[in-house]
C-alpha cells in the first residue's frame, strides 16, 4: 500500500488528484506519527498560489524554504480534534520519492484517543476532483477514510 501512489503515477497520465496518508497512534509516544504523500508537480501549483510565486521549483529549490512553504500549507489544511480538543501538527520534513512529496509530521501529548476529527482539505482549492486517502491505525485496528470537496473531515468513534 505504500507505493500505491508511485505505482499508480506510472500507470495513468496522472489525469487524477489524490494524496494518501499513512497515520499511526503509537501509545509509548503519546502521539500521531504520519506520513502524508501527494504528487510533486499538484503540491508545487498549490505552494505557487499560498505564497505568490511565479516561479518556484518545488524539486530544485532549497530544502529549507521548501520546508517553510510546506509547514505553513500543512498546518493550513490539516487539523486534528482529539476528545474534543484542538490539536497543531509538529512538522519534521519532507523528502522526494518516485514522483511523490512525502511530508512527515506529528501530533504530540495525545494521552488516550476516544473520539477523533481529522480535517484535510488539502489542494481541494487547487483541484476539483481532489480526493484525500487518510489510513488511520491503532492498536491494529485500520480506519480508512476518504475525503472528497466539500468534505473536509470525518470522525472516527474508538470503543477500547
Amino acid at each position: 500500500m505504500i507505493n500505491i501512489l508511485s505505482i499508480l503515477s506510472f500507470l495513468f497520465a496522472h489525469e487524477f488528484y489524490v494524496s494518501v496518508s499513512y497515520m499511526e497512534y503509537d501509545s509509548d509516544r503519546k502521539a500521531i506519527e504520519v506520513q502524508k504523500k501527494i504528487f510533486f508537480d499538484d503540491f508545487e501549483v498549490a505552494l505557487k498560489k499560498q505564497n505568490n510565486l511565479k516561479k518556484f521549483d518545488i524539486l530544485k529549490s532549497k530544502k529549507e524554504l521548501v520546508d517553510s512553504y510546506i509547514e505553513i500549507y500543512l498546518n493550513e489544511n490539516i487539523g486534528f480534534e482529539i476528545n474534543g480538543r484542538e490539536y497543531k501538527i509538529n512538522y519534521l520534513g519532507h523528502e522526494y520519492i518516485n514522483g511523490t512529496i512525502n511530508c512527515y509530521f506529528e501530533v504530540l501529548k495525545i494521552k488516550k484517543i476516544k473520539k477523533l476529527i481529522i480535517t484535510d482539505r488539502s489542494l481541494f482549492s487547487d483541484f476539483e476532483d481532489q480526493e484525500n486517502l487518510i489510513y488511520f491505525e491503532m492498536l491494529n485496528d485500520l480506519s480508512v477514510l476518504r475525503l472528497k470537496n466539500p468534505q473536509q473531515k470525518e470522525e472516527i468513534i474508538f470503543t477500547q
